[in-house]
């Protein structure tokens, strides 16, 4: 099955107008709304982190729309990355210095998945071999 994995910065964009990734943030997420892009992968981390961005930033009814989007999204898969992808992320954040945990947290869930793309217009996902970063509304499977 084509899949690929969903950056916060992307589901952020997307909601926030001031954000200068904005139409891109929007254009991945709507595309993915409407079935034109892989499925997506969205873990907890990612969930909690996106959440608690939109509310403080945008407020909780933001958040809420957000929160409703990802598990009404026949698009969306929402999925809880095990102990072994915590595990996992901890040597990938000692090793790479521009990722967050979370983004260590997404490496380790598509290494152990063996899942190539991600959305996501953070570069330091670039740093990674076996990662390929899109951050238009294209389908890497077409």
């Amino acid at each position: 099955m084509a899949v690929a994995l969903l950056d916060t910065n992307v589901l952020f964009a997307s909601a926030s107008a001031r954000d200068e990734y904005h139409d891109r943030g929007r254009e991945i997420v709507r595309a993915v709304d409407h079935g034109d892009l892989p499925e997506t992968i969205v873990t907890n981390y990612i969930v909690a982190e996106v959440l608690n961005l939109t509310g403080e930033r945008l407020g909780p009814e933001t958040g809420n729309e957000m929160l409703d989007r990802l598990i009404e999204g026949a698009h969306f898969e929402v999925v809880h990355a095990p102990q072994s992808d915590f595990n996992a992320a901890q040597a990938l954040y000692r090793r790479y210095s521009g990722l967050s945990f979370v983004d260590a947290t997404l490496v380790a869930y598509m290494q152990r998945e063996n899942i190539e793309y991600l959305y996501s217009f953070d570069d330091d996902f670039d740093e990674i071999d076996d990662v390929t970063r899109l951050e238009t509304a294209t389908s890497p499977f077409n």
